[in-house]
């Protein structure tokens, strides 16, 4: 019975490979290239609200569209749905959304500090001080957090999606990253979503018809005993 999460399983770490070695590939184009026309044409032309202008609220609306994702609200939010995804018996899952948040930090550090870029902002976090902002340490959570969350109330997988989209856009339009930080940070937080899709699928849910999908694995019904599936009793 085991045997059948193995295909899917292999599938989502399939695409979890890909993103991440398009966010390699891509971390070293920043690095050796700056792709400095598209990062002056966005400096230029598609941050209307940097360095304070605009109307003070839009900037508003902006900042508290990106705040969320910042790396305190995140741990939070990924920390309650872990509880709510182990108080229902789904501890893969459980582990794999504050295991992916804790490579998440990893990957944008790691990444700041040996990426370099020429247009980029000044970026301050976790005690360091550096000359990069590539990836969107931003956008890379607003995607571990849509995740945690669908797994734990899938309802609110369209609203999320829908809500990254906005944070992207804030995140360019009030200067806050180059799209390449961006395209960055999308990358990275689609392998690493991927990753915890991977480890939190269980056999019954690799098996079930609705695994084909994007968001396969976020119900994951616990084994009674061995080679049985159904719930668990209270």
């Amino acid at each position: 019975m085991y045997r059948l999460s193995v295909p899917r399983r292999s599938a989502l770490t399939r695409r979890a490979l890909w993103y991440a070695a398009a966010f390699v590939l891509l971390a070293a184009l920043v690095d050796i290239t700056d792709f400095d026309r598209l990062n002056a044409f966005a400096v230029q032309n598609l941050q209307p609200l940097a360095g304070g202008n605009g109307h003070p609220r839009m900037l508003e609306a902006t900042t508290v569209l990106v705040s969320p994702a910042g790396p305190m609200i995140t741990a939070i939010v990924i920390a309650v749905a872990a509880i709510c995804l182990l108080a229902r018996g789904r501890t893969r899952a459980a582990a794999a959304w504050p295991a992916a948040l804790a490579l998440a930090l990893v990957v944008e550090v790691v990444s700041k500090l040996v990426v370099d870029q020429h247009r980029s902002n000044i970026w301050y976090g976790f005690g360091l001080t550096l000359d990069s902002s590539f990836p969107s340490g931003h956008m890379l959570r607003a995607i571990l957090i849509t995740g945690a969350v669908a797994a734990v109330i899938p309802a609110l997988r369209a609203a999320l999606a829908v809500w990254c989209v906005a944070v992207a856009v804030c995140l360019l339009i009030n200067g806050w990253h180059l799209p390449t930080d961006i395209a960055g940070g999308i990358l990275a937080g689609m392998a690493l979503y991927y990753f915890a899709q991977a480890y939190s699928l269980t056999p019954r849910t690799a098996a079930s018809p609705s695994s084909s999908s994007l968001y396969a694995g976020t119900v994951a019904p616990v084994p009674d005993r061995p080679g049985t599936y159904g719930s668990r009793s209270r």
